[in-house]
């Protein structure tokens, strides 16, 4: 797994630069994360680094009804969200930048000394773990910051998070995703599946169907799939942030298409 603590600073320090520029009325400006504005984008990032501090540096405890499925872990994260954001309506700006900068810097340090090979407190769901490091933790928390950034970036016009030394990583963590997605594809054994992100900041990522279960391979040669997909839509794509079909232009099939479409389905968040 990438190490991507050290791009911490710089993403977040980012962030803040570009929410400090905007004018009042950008903060109202829709985004396409459902149905927030970009101040709900900036309140929630707010609520997710207060709670992991919260949970995993301070042992804070909350109270919480019996979880027994994926579908109610997400409904308990929704509700959980949109009580914050709500909340945070009476709060202006100027204090939210304020106090995310003073949160992010203290997530850092807190990411910073954890053992990146001990067992994380939540696994990495949408990868299929049970149990994960701390390293694919922390990979996860840095695209979740990273998407919402990108969002925000969208909405207000700023210039899109897409140089490779930060998009790059993004993509690697999410295409952990794949062979989970595929988990219930049952092909012949060593089905061939390859995505391609296209451009400056992407790379190809190829899994293979082994006797009970997709892994990745280094294989080269001809896919029995091979998706292809503009990075400039990837990260849409992987978060639910735009369909398929609506996305068609900027993505390409070769081979079964099928496996192909299924690929493009591949979500790399709790969405």
């Amino acid at each position: 797994m990438i190490d991507v603590l050290p791009l911490f600073p710089q993403l977040d320090s980012s962030l803040i630069e570009v929410l400090s520029g905007l004018s009042p009325q950008q903060w109202n400006n829709d985004t396409i994360c459902k149905k927030w504005r970009v101040k709900d984008i900036v309140a929630h990032l707010l609520d997710g680094a207060i709670r992991r501090l919260s949970i995993g540096r301070d042992g804070y405890k909350m109270t919480v009804a019996e979880i027994n499925n994926q579908a109610e872990l997400l409904d308990y994260l929704n509700n959980l969200n949109a009580g914050w954001v709500s909340a945070f309506e009476r709060v202006s700006p100027m204090i939210l930048v304020a106090q995310l900068k003073i949160i992010q810097e203290e997530l850092y340090l807190y990411l910073k000394g954890l053992d990146p090979d001990d067992n994380a407190i939540f696994p990495v769901s949408w990868a299929g773990d049970e149990i994960s490091d701390n390293r694919f933790d922390i990979a996860r928390e840095f695209t979740e910051r990273w998407l919402h950034q990108q969002q925000i970036r969208q909405a207000v016009g700023a210039r899109l998070l897409l140089d490779r030394h930060l998009y790059n990583p993004f993509l690697e963590i999410c295409m952990k995703a794949l062979p989970h997605h595929f988990r219930d594809l049952h092909p012949v054994v060593n089905t061939i599946i390859s995505v391609e992100i296209v451009g400056d900041a992407g790379g190809v990522w190829t899994i293979i169907r082994r006797d009970n279960k997709w892994e990745f391979t280094l294989t080269e040669g001809p896919s029995d799939a091979h998706v292809y997909i503009d990075q400039n839509i990837a990260w849409m794509l992987f978060s639910k942030g735009i369909d398929i079909y609506e996305a068609g232009q900027y993505w390409q099939v070769t081979g079964d298409q099928d496996l192909g479409r299924h690929a493009l389905l591949m979500r790399s968040f709790m969405v």
